[in-house]
């Protein structure tokens, strides 16, 4: 059997939360990764954990990567990876710069589906004052940062699909998506 998972790459607001809640909805094999948080801030998608809880698993060489932003740290444990692909669903794992996703691609043997989501700065803006998010503008320096992320080490990654979500319906996204993961 194919051990098979998803990368979402993209800036805030991109669609990575509606697009992976239309993938479970078409296919409930589709699961998200939870990531570990050590930090504030939202909570959905996240496993808060403390500095002290990080650096142990740190130790063990259970964190196949590990980022900075909006002054928290987050981090992917390889244990979780494992159990869900154990129990026979495919994780979905949402990075917001390149060199993460290489990183995960390179560090966790499983056929990934690399697949970048492109927005408008102006969308993400919208979006994210729509949702409520109280740090828009933290939101729009990381749309800033991952768009030099892109020019810098565009090059690095070959991405599987590109999506524009201001342009594609969430559903249509899942199942191209579910198209190139499952063939």
């Amino acid at each position: 059997m194919t051990r098979r998972g998803v990368i979402l790459y993209g800036p805030p607001a991109s669609g990575k939360d509606t697009i992976t809640a239309e993938l479970a909805r078409l296919d409930d094999r589709f699961v998200l990764l939870t990531k570990l948080k050590a930090g504030t801030g939202r909570s959905a998608g996240y496993r808060y954990v403390s500095a002290a809880e990080l650096d142990a698993l740190r130790a063990e060489g259970r964190l196949v990567i590990e980022t900075e932003r909006y002054g928290n740290r987050y981090a992917v444990d390889r244990h979780d990876i494992d159990a869900l692909i154990d129990a026979g669903r495919i994780p979905i794992v949402h990075m917001g710069d390149i060199p993460g996703v290489t990183a995960l691609s390179s560090a966790v043997p499983l056929t990934w589906t690399r697949v970048r989501l492109c927005v408008p700065r102006e969308v993400t803006a919208a979006r994210s004052t729509h949702r409520g998010d109280t740090d828009t503008a933290s939101r729009l320096a990381a749309w800033d940062e991952a768009e030099a992320d892109r020019r810098t080490n565009g090059e690095a990654v070959t991405f599987d699909l590109t999506i524009r979500t201001h342009e594609t319906d969430p559903a249509e996204a899942a199942k191209r998506i579910s198209r190139a993961t499952l063939g």
